[in-house]
């Protein structure tokens, strides 16, 4: 009986609070009659604009490669020109196990070069700790110029294979043929 009473006090007290208004009533939606006003867009200064500041210290122009590997055979699966990360683009990076080797070139000099893990062990259901020869690997270059070929070695099936990788530019040089990632005497 007592707890049916704590109840009943409790629902009363809470429609009680319900059945109050409040006078201060929120402004209606345009579509209830409200107005709807569209600010002009103001620049920001690049003091107060930290979000891009803190990416553009942490990225850096160049591309970003999917390759598959099979066997001893290298084939270029995608390639974007994108903003990458500084820490992923450095050759210098400490890889346990397998690695692949990427070097980036333009003009026949080598501009770039990167080194990721080449995940060689997988474990199957049905076969336990396996060895795969067929594996796709993503990578990223950073480099100030654009890239025209990219070599990869695998070292864990000997694979090698030279990619072309212009492609990755072809949507800025259709909308700007004078770009700087466009080749050519007057984009350079």
């Amino acid at each position: 009986m007592k707890l049916i009473m704590r109840l009943f006090v409790c629902l009363t007290v809470s429609a009680a609070a319900l059945s109050q208004t409040d006078d201060h009533q929120p402004v209606p939606y345009a579509s209830e009659g409200g107005k709807a006003q569209i600010i002009p867009s103001r620049p920001v200064t690049e003091s107060e604009d930290t979000l891009n500041t803190l990416s553009k210290e942490a990225t850096t122009d160049g591309l970003a490669v999917v390759i598959t590997i099979d066997g001893t055979n290298v084939t270029l699966d995608s390639v974007a020109f994108a903003r990458v990360p500084r820490a992923l683009a450095r050759a210098n990076r400490k890889v346990e196990g397998d690695s692949v080797l990427a070097t980036a070139f333009s003009g026949g000099k080598r501009v770039a070069s990167t080194v990721v893990p080449d995940q060689t062990v997988n474990a199957s259901e049905d076969g336990g700790i396996v060895r795969l020869t067929r594996r796709q690997v993503a990578l990223v270059l950073a480099a100030d110029v654009p890239i025209e070929r990219v070599e990869i070695e695998a070292s864990a099936t000997n694979a090698r294979g030279s990619l072309d990788v212009r492609s990755a530019y072809a949507e800025i040089c259709k909308a700007d043929p004078q770009n700087k990632w466009c080749p050519g005497p007057a984009a350079r």
